[in-house]
């Protein structure tokens, strides 16, 4: 959001001044956040350790609690340091947290995954990459779209009427060929993608998404799903993820959480205008206290 570098003092103080007391203002906390991007809160944190000689997740740990304080400290580390950690997170110890795994990996585009290559071998000394693959089903079609999507490559096909009947034939007959769907979603632009899904449509009279979600299934279904929202837009795979987490709300506050973290700054106004309902309605319905107004102030739902 390229503030001046005074204004990051001034954001500091905010911070600093809203914790002070008996009580904390969480509102003069959000009203920073939703002036600054992740980018912009690291600004934020030199500024602080320049006007008050400590980190202000240290404050900020002790002055908050809950799923608020986990959007506020999250939103403070740095978008690849936090994307890194959680997909550490997702793959580490004996069980793999397959859902968050996909949300994580195929809400990146190819610059984001060049960037958490590099971060998550900087905190871990190891290659995400490697560490993915060890920990998901060699076989399993929504895990080989994740591998295809870490090294995405988007290059112009300028073949889009034989892309739509490619993966026409994918879907025919008894088995579905899931190995096109994965080296089109991984190669082509969005703007050809676009492209194909329209003349699926009106060259076969079906949706391109039914397809999808008549021929896949589980974990494969959703990433997708995923894969295929994300190709239209950012925002539409934001959608998806916080439309699923509110349906699935005993378990939706991790995946509510991180996409709001790290995507909040970049897709807000997109959401709004993409999401099927009313996101404010939503999180109104499902959530409640401090975090609801980080989430409505956050994803400027109000």
């Amino acid at each position: 959001m390229n503030h001046q570098p005074q204004q990051y003092m001034i954001f500091a103080n905010e911070i600093h001044q809203a914790c002070k007391g008996a009580g904390t203002d969480e509102l003069r906390i959000l009203n920073v956040l939703t002036q600054c991007s992740m980018e912009d809160l690291q600004q934020v944190i030199r500024a602080y350790y320049v006007s008050f000689g400590q980190p202000i997740s240290r404050l900020l740990k002790k002055q908050t609690g809950g799923k608020f304080r986990d959007i506020v400290l999250g939103s403070f580390e740095g978008r690849y340091q936090y994307w890194a950690r959680k997909i550490r997170e997702a793959i580490k110890g004996i069980g793999t947290d397959e859902k968050s795994l996909i949300e994580l990996v195929l809400m990146g585009n190819a610059d984001d995954w060049y960037s958490i290559r590099k971060e998550y071998f900087k905190a871990y000394t190891r290659n995400v990459m490697d560490d993915i693959s060890d920990k998901t089903a060699k076989n399993a079609d929504w895990a080989k779209l994740l591998r295809g999507w870490i090294f995405q490559t988007r290059h112009s096909r300028s073949q889009p009427e034989r892309d739509a009947k490619e993966l026409y034939s994918a879907v025919k007959g008894a088995e579905t060929n899931a190995d096109t769907f994965i080296r089109l979603l991984c190669s082509t632009t969005h703007e050809e993608f676009a492209q194909i899904v329209r003349i699926y449509q009106k060259k076969y009279n079906k949706s391109l998404k039914n397809a999808i979600i008549k021929e896949f299934s589980g974990k494969s279904e959703k990433a997708f799903i995923l894969a295929y929202d994300c190709m239209l837009s950012p925002a539409k795979g934001c959608s998806y993820i916080i439309n699923e987490s509110f349906e699935s709300f005993r378990s939706c506050d991790k995946s509510l959480v991180n996409v709001t973290i790290l995507f909040r700054d970049r897709y807000s106004a997109e959401v709004q205008q993409v999401y099927e309902v009313s996101l404010a309605k939503d999180i109104q319905k499902y959530t409640s206290g401090k975090y609801e107004k980080a989430l409505l102030l956050l994803w400027k739902a109000q």
